[in-house]
């Protein structure tokens, strides 16, 4: 399973937790780890995104950040991580285009054969959709078409049925840059499945974080959860962490998919899912098991155990 991971590494610390699980997918085999992108303008992102990979022993994943108009909020845990373990990049702007590293390497990857996992803004997914051809290569739409299997956006609610999102719920990946996330979703060519809050963030009902008390005391993604929640370990929704889960494991035990018809968002970014017409657009379930009772206690497990297993000797 060939991942790129799209971040906006700033306002929860879902987002460390999920990298580290994603670190630890890969450490057992279950993926590789083409590149990450950061849709943030914080100037501490990149080299928190830096210092994780560094600690999981990939210090040399390539990094590529949005240039240009983004979004920019501030972090309670970024400098802290960025300061305290050790990176080679230094601040976001030193990372070069994301859209330029999407370029590259969606260019270097076999046909269908690249999972795409966003878990922030799609501000970098709109700007590869809408980057022209050039130099002899295919736009970013035809490159997509190419190369991409699945895209694993987190975000949404996915409410009664039909769904619908009238935004009570929040739905900050989609809505702090709505024109992006209008575009990319539109736009988008080939399979997109959705991970909504109401299956793996509030209100889920489905939490992990505590758990961090039990690996070392410098982890970076266990000072990252302790800044968001000034000082102490808390647990944390697992919104970011479930799409990474979903993105390399599929559905298993944990989920169903709503897979027949579409999402019809509007520039506001409420939505209803429409059945017709039928597209290649899903958005997850939670699952029952045999005895009727729902998979969140067995997500919060498996993500448990991935937070917890320790970076693998290089």
């Amino acid at each position: 399973m060939n991942i790129i991971f799209d971040t906006d590494m700033h306002t929860d610390c879902d987002d460390a937790g999920a990298l580290g699980v994603l670190h630890a997918l890969a450490d057992n085999g279950e993926c590789e780890i083409l590149a990450m992108m950061c849709s943030t303008l914080d100037p501490w992102a990149v080299p928190t995104i830096d210092a994780i990979n560094t600690y999981y022993g990939r210090p040399d994943v390539p990094i590529g950040t949005v240039k240009g108009q983004g979004v920019l909020r501030k972090s309670v845990y970024t400098r802290g991580v960025a300061e305290r373990f050790p990176h080679d990049l230094k601040s976001t702007a030193s990372a070069p285009d994301a859209l330029q590293l999407y370029r590259q390497t969606l260019e270097a990857q076999p046909d269908q054969s690249v999972v795409l996992v966003t878990v922030g803004y799609l501000t970098n997914v709109a700007n590869l959709l809408k980057a022209p051809a050039q130099d002899g290569k295919p736009s970013g739409l035809d490159l997509v078409k190419q190369k991409v299997r699945t895209w694993v956006c987190m975000g949404g609610n996915f409410i009664g049925t039909p769904a619908r999102d009238d935004l009570k719920l929040g739905n900050v990946n989609f809505t702090y840059d709505a024109p992006a996330t209008l575009y990319a979703i539109q736009n988008w060519p080939g399979d997109l499945v959705f991970a909504g809050r109401e299956v793996c963030s509030v209100p889920s009902g489905v939490a992990v974080g505590e758990c961090l008390r039990n690996v070392p005391a410098d982890h970076p993604v266990r000072v990252a959860y302790e800044l968001y929640f000034s000082g102490k370990l808390k647990n944390r929704h697992v919104a970011d962490l479930a799409s990474v889960l979903y993105a390399v494991r599929g559905r298993g035990e944990f989920w169903d998919l709503q897979d027949q018809g579409h999402m019809a968002l509007k520039p506001d970014m409420t939505f209803t899912w429409e059945a017709q017409p039928d597209s290649r657009q899903a958005y997850l379930l939670k699952k029952k098991n045999k005895d009727g009772v729902l998979s969140d206690r067995a997500v919060e497990a498996a993500l448990e155990k991935l937070l917890l297993q320790a970076p693998k000797a290089k």
